[in-house]
């Protein structure tokens, strides 16, 4: 069963608001939009696993996805765990493009593509850290100890996987996303004696899950140009910005198109970018909103909550604004 489901990262929203909002002259967009797409190449990568794995029979295994726990004065990650009575896996997703140069003796990745080689950290290794800070927080929380093993899924059909020196941990430990089930078996039978009862699992879960902190940039860290950002509705159809607000819809000065809630992702765009409360007079000036009590109607008619009186009222998201 699926104890912990890989949710739209907010890293990711965030970065996608910042895009969609730089001033389109400045040349720091790209750096922006570069990070974008490596995030959400990883998260692709993530999905994929997860469709390969949702696949298998994990009727007796307790799968979370996507933790972040604090060990120290840090946080390890872990894309995939799987906990099972013998043994729990770490599965860390990699979505490469290009031909994939596993060279353990450095402890390297080297990717080829477009003819130019980069150096990414071995994956492997990778793998195994996080598998030893896994065992040290079940060891701190005076959870059942139980073999912890670690897997690199290679998600991208394209990418082309070489292992020059036939190191056999690359053979063992790294594999293409497709081929998960087939890479489970040979655990088991290493491990064939049950360490962990299916009450020791729920714990193990509940534990992690209760210690997940989900990473969230502060994007006034970023050095952003606050004062330069795009303001206005985006027109859902065309994508341009600036639509005009009339008779209970927005229309859109580029297309003609309309709308009766293009307000809300163009609110959710604040929330991500500014902070995490908006009054009505910010509202009317980032929706470019004439109207006081249309900006209240829009405000009360969307999941949000409030603190304040009726005229310095201020507005927060619910829980699930963002979904």
């Amino acid at each position: 069963m699926i104890g912990k489901t890989r949710e739209y990262p907010k890293e990711i929203m965030i970065l996608e608001t910042i895009v969609r909002r730089f001033p389109p002259d400045d040349f720091r967009k790209a750096e922006f939009e570069k990070k974008l797409y490596r995030k959400r190449a990883g998260y692709k990568g993530e999905k994929t696993l997860d469709y390969f794995l949702a696949q298998i029979d994990h009727s007796e295994m307790l799968i979370l996805h996507d933790l972040r726990i604090p060990i120290n004065s840090t946080h390890f990650q872990i894309d995939t765990l799987l906990i099972t009575i013998n043994f729990l896996l770490i599965i860390d997703s990699k979505n490469y493009t290009g031909t994939l140069i596993f060279l353990p003796e450095f402890n390297q990745l080297i990717r080829i593509l477009n003819d130019i080689e980069e150096v990414f950290p071995d994956p492997i290794l990778q793998t195994k850290i996080q598998a030893s800070q896994l065992k040290t927080f079940l060891e701190k929380h005076h959870l059942t100890p139980s073999p912890i093993e670690y897997l690199v899924a290679i998600s991208n059909t394209q990418a082309l996987i070489k292992n020059p020196t036939n190191d056999k941990e690359v053979s063992y430990r790294v594999f293409r996303s497709s081929n998960v089930a087939f890479k489970l078996p040979p655990f088991y039978q290493k491990h064939t004696q049950p360490r962990l009862s299916k009450n020791d699992m729920k714990k193990i879960a509940r534990h992690l899950v209760k210690a997940h902190e989900p990473f969230v940039p502060d994007p006034k860290s970023m050095n952003l140009p606050f004062d330069n950002m795009v303001q206005g509705v985006q027109c859902p159809a065309c994508e341009a910005f600036g639509m005009d607000y009339h008779q209970g819809k927005w229309t859109c000065i580029s297309c003609g198109h309309k709308s009766a809630d293009a307000h809300i992702q163009a609110l959710r765009d604040y929330f991500l970018i500014y902070g995490p409360s908006i009054t009505s007079k910010q509202f009317r000036e980032f929706m470019n909103v004439g109207s006081p009590s249309t900006a209240k109607r829009l405000l009360s008619s969307m999941d949000l909550t409030f603190d304040g009186t009726t005229k310095g009222r201020t507005y927060f998201p619910e829980k699930n604004f963002f979904d």
